[in-house]
């Protein structure tokens, strides 16, 4: 099978996210080890199902590559491009469960930088959109997507999605928020080096 086409080995691991095991129609598939491909570089995501333990692997082909640290190690698309392996339905998905898990996380550095792949998420599905309320058909890249448009497509108006971005600070306060979490901790492990 020809390797899919990823912005960046962050999109491959969002779509592995939002997609159920090829084995059992379960999931989540967890990722096994980390690679950091170069830009135009292909590469092998090796994953296990949570559900029923099957192993898979799942090939792409990266076409930029992303800093290892810092908020451009988030960053998941930086084209105006939509994605082509994760349709709407599905960034919008993964927004609301990400949502979900930064109001669950213990840490308020945490709970940032969960919400700030949120707000990732909610940008690449209006990356869809043109100048209609609507998206386009072409935005749902599977039987059971455009389903879920067909029964709510209320819930993929344009509008709703601008709706839900206002309620979140914008990107860069956000990504300035996580630098600050990330000196922050490296100035904390500093001195307690000192203090040993």
């Amino acid at each position: 099978m020809d390797p899919l086409p990823a912005h960046t080995v962050n999109e491959a691991l969002y779509y592995l996210r939002a997609s159920a095991c090829p084995a059992c129609g379960g999931g989540p598939q967890r990722v096994l080890g980390s690679p950091a491909p170069a830009a135009g570089e292909a590469f092998t995501l090796d994953t296990e199902c949570a559900h029923c333990g099957a192993r898979h692997a799942h090939g792409f082909v990266c076409e930029h590559a992303v800093p290892a640290a810092g908020p451009e190690a988030e960053r998941i698309n930086p084209t105006d491009e939509p994605s082509r392996v994760v349709d709407l339905a599905q960034w919008v998905g993964l927004f609301y469960l990400l949502i979900e898990h930064a109001s669950n996380e213990t840490s308020r550095a945490g709970a940032r930088r969960t919400g700030y792949r949120a707000a990732l998420c909610l940008a690449e599905a209006l990356k869809f959109y043109g100048d209609d309320e609507l998206p386009p058909e072409s935005a749902f890249f599977s039987d059971e997507t455009r389903e879920c448009f067909r029964q709510r497509p209320q819930s993929f108006t344009k509008q709703t999605l601008r709706d839900r971005q206002s309620k979140l600070p914008a990107l860069g306060a956000m990504a300035a928020r996580i630098t600050e979490d990330e000196d922050r901790r490296r100035q904390s492990k500093w001195w307690q080096f000192w203090r040993r």
